[in-house]
């Protein structure tokens, strides 16, 4: 390994895991076999519950000593002893902030109807439900949905390639809430986060212990408009991840 750096940091969907698919056994040794003292930290837009979804709680506790969870606006603990019946058996909560403490309940209702509408207006063939989901400190908005099934979403990432219509989504947005103080990103495959200014993931160096120089981060939206471009372009190092079997290629200069 040409680095040893202090931590490495992971986006979850398409690097650690295929979107909203589990991670592999292969994924998991490979984390395990990363040279000893160099911390890994899961920085993400998904919210706890979801992570939990792709990998399990365990997993979480065991291969991470911290999860930055919805862009690192909620931050988890998982740096815990085990061994220590007072301890907690589940990652620790110790940092959140929320919309509402920066934004009205009219105001709010107002991004979510704006949504809501450019949902409705757009020209995507399969609609399914599930358009704007609340995440605290971000809300996330798909225009297909996140009830999709894998074939609607395989089949809705080959439209959005061809019509990139994500991306004039978000020019549409930004031209609407100009002023707001809000921040549109591609998020994942078929999805775009909406938060607040300084709420990219790059808001997880407020409460890392390491400093950007000292961190390599491993995404796979590192592009314009990508919910991962302005976290990597902090670090020291970066790699843009094409899919899990990719990050495992990747990882073995970390050995």
């Amino acid at each position: 390994m040409k680095i040893k750096p202090a931590a490495l940091l992971f986006d979850m969907d398409g690097t650690l895991t295929d979107a909203r698919q589990p991670i592999s056994n292969e994924v998991i040794d490979s984390l395990r076999n990363i040279t000893a003292g160099v911390k890994k930290h899961l920085v993400t837009g998904s919210d706890m519950r979801k992570i939990e979804e792709q990998i399990p709680k365990e997993i979480l506790l065991e291969l991470f000593s911290r999860v930055y969870a919805c862009n690192g606006t909620v931050v988890y603990n998982c740096d815990l002893d085990m061994d220590d019946e007072s301890s907690p058996i589940e990652p620790e909560l110790i940092h959140k902030v929320t919309l509402v403490d920066h934004y009205s309940e009219a105001d709010i209702n107002h991004i979510i109807n704006v949504l809501l509408r450019t949902a409705a207006d757009t020209h995507t063939k399969v609609k399914t439900g599930t358009f704007v989901e609340w995440r605290g400190s971000q809300v996330n908005f798909s225009v297909v949905g996140r009830d999709c099934s894998q074939p609607q979403r395989e089949d809705y990432v080959k439209w959005d390639k061809k019509s990139g219509e994500r991306k004039k989504i978000i020019d549409h947005l930004r031209e609407e809430f100009k002023g707001w103080g809000l921040s549109f990103r591609l998020g994942g495959q078929i999805s775009i986060d909406v938060t607040r200014e300084g709420w990219d993931k790059s808001y997880a160096f407020e409460n890392m212990i390491e400093t950007p120089g000292q961190c390599i981060f491993f995404g796979d939206k590192i592009c314009q408009d990508g919910n991962d471009l302005d976290i990597a372009m902090k670090c020291a190092h970066y790699h843009s991840i094409d899919s899990p079997a990719d990050l495992i290629l990747k990882l073995q200069e970390y050995k």
